[in-house]
């Protein structure tokens, strides 16, 4: 801690709208740095002020003491957020980020031809997933926002379609038939079984969707949690 250390503990606590027993819980938990003793009275500065503003963010957004910690420790380090988020690749010695922005020809197969045109003729190529998947549009421009070329987004949104498409195509079939078509197969096929079998389509399709939306969901967040621990009692 460089800045300037003015601040008792008293004081600290008021500046960052807090009390002065969580000051000392986030020292004992190893969140807070160690003060500046003079005399005997400890001292602390504006970056003992940021740190505890900081943590009274992360508690507000639902994070607990722990989780804090870490993030806190693995800032401190010097970490990047891949590996503050457990997710960087244990047994490469290069950057997820180099790893991703330089990918090769088996990592991403070839590009349809839509794709290739509008990286080839259009000011704006991410404009292509506008009409026809808008969400689409919407992650990609996200991802070049982010600094990734162009192509190697167009990669990874095609290959991110390309894995739906094939859990489609493995349970569809399956699906669709016990919740519309063995009905359809074992009536006596009439225009009015005909629209049935629409209509329990529609609703199959809703239900599998919503079903298979909120799995992905949860896939998705095992990846993105950071550890948590109970927050102190004032």
């Amino acid at each position: 801690m460089a800045a300037e250390s003015n601040f008792t503990i008293d004081e600290l606590a008021r500046a960052a709208d807090t009390t002065v027993r969580s000051v000392r819980v986030y020292h004992e938990r190893g969140l807070l740095p160690s003060p500046e003793v003079r005399g005997r009275i400890g001292y602390y500065g504006s970056d003992h002020l940021d740190r505890l503003q900081t943590i009274s963010r992360l508690l507000g957004r639902g994070m607990k003491l722990n989780g804090i910690r870490e993030l806190l420790e693995a800032w401190d380090r010097g970490d990047g957020l891949a590996d503050v988020l457990g997710v960087s690749n244990q047994d490469s010695t290069e950057s997820p980020v180099a790893a991703v922005a330089e990918p090769d020809e088996t990592t991403y197969p070839e590009l349809p031809e839509y794709a290739k045109r509008a990286i080839a003729t259009s000011d704006d190529p991410l404009e292509t997933y506008r009409v026809t998947n808008p969400r689409c549009c919407d992650l990609a421009t996200r991802l070049s926002d982010s600094g990734l070329p162009v192509p190697d987004t167009f990669h990874l949104v095609e290959r991110l379609k390309t894995d739906c498409n094939r859990i489609a195509d493995q349970f569809a079939t399956e699906l669709f038939y016990r919740l519309a078509g063995q009905t359809y197969e074992q009536s006596a096929r009439t225009p009015k079984d005909r629209a049935r079998l629409e209509t329990d389509l529609a609703i199959a399709r809703l239900i599998v969707t919503r079903a298979a939306s909120e799995l992905i969901d949860e896939a998705f967040a095992k990846h993105f949690e950071l550890p948590t621990t109970p927050q102190p009692s004032e």
